[in-house]
């Protein structure tokens, strides 16, 4: 079966080479710390963007069930 790329995987890494490897950690600083969200969504982001081109995909993030 044909694996389709996961697009939220590519923004994944591309905002982990932007920022040096700090984006996660810069993410739920703002978003928890300085905004008061629960979260910083970037999991919910990464489901959302691989269920576009890929609809079997399983929903886990970072070892996370969503």
């Amino acid at each position: 079966m044909l694996k389709r790329i996961k697009i939220g995987d590519y923004t994944e890494a591309l905002i982990h080479v932007v920022t040096l490897g700090f984006g996660n950690r810069l993410s739920e600083w703002i978003a928890i710390d300085v905004l008061g969200y629960d979260s910083c969504g970037c999991c919910e982001r990464k489901e959302w963007l691989n269920k576009i081109t890929n609809p079997s995909y399983d929903g886990h993030c970072n070892g996370i069930t969503l």
